[in-house]
């Protein structure tokens, strides 16, 4: 009997992001970790770790046999939207990117290192920019942030699984703030 991981982890060099996608730093049929109902990605905190970010969480979503592309879409724009915020809002030098699901619903988690941003320079410094996390809380069931002793911040979202239905103004996610010491 093959039984899943517990919980698969991808760690990627700043040289492995660098080489992107030249050179795969994933094998190309990735089964063991695709099966896993939990995935954990470790990326340097920089600009170009985000399409990695997205095209391994889409690769991981496809394994897990979602069939709703409305959900997926939530997923990967939340996946995205929480992993640039560390990047940009931060000077942490690797953020960590965790995926859990059930059977109901989908838990996304960015650790950053809660280094605040000294004045970063980004692509996206542009006016048009700054509504990743209302985007984000528009289209989860609940958003929150837990902000360890040592300042490390983990930003999470859970999406609903059951369904595809964007939420009404009377069905708005909650939205958690926390401060807790570190584990």
């Amino acid at each position: 009997m093959v039984t899943e991981p517990a919980c698969a982890s991808i760690i990627l060099s700043p040289q492995d992001v660098e080489r992107w996608p030249d050179t795969s730093v994933v094998p190309s049929t990735p089964p063991a970790w695709c099966r896993s109902r939990t995935i954990t990605v470790r990326l340097p905190a920089v600009d170009r770790a985000i399409p990695i970010c997205r095209y391994l969480t889409r690769l991981w979503l496809d394994q897990q046999h979602l069939t709703d592309e409305n959900i997926c879409d939530t997923i990967l724009l939340v996946t995205t939207e929480l992993a640039t915020n560390a990047i940009v809002h931060t000077d942490s030098a690797v953020i960590t990117t965790h995926l859990r699901r059930n059977r109901t619903h989908l838990r996304i988690q960015v650790r950053d290192q809660g280094i605040a941003s000294a004045g970063k320079q980004h692509w996206h410094k542009a006016p048009e920019f700054g509504r990743g996390l209302g985007i984000v809380a528009s289209s989860t069931r609940a958003l929150g942030t837990r902000v360890a002793d040592s300042g490390a911040r983990t930003t999470w979202a859970t999406i609903s699984l059951m369904d595809g239905q964007p939420f009404s103004d009377s069905d708005k996610p909650d939205i958690i703030s926390a401060q807790v010491g570190d584990a």
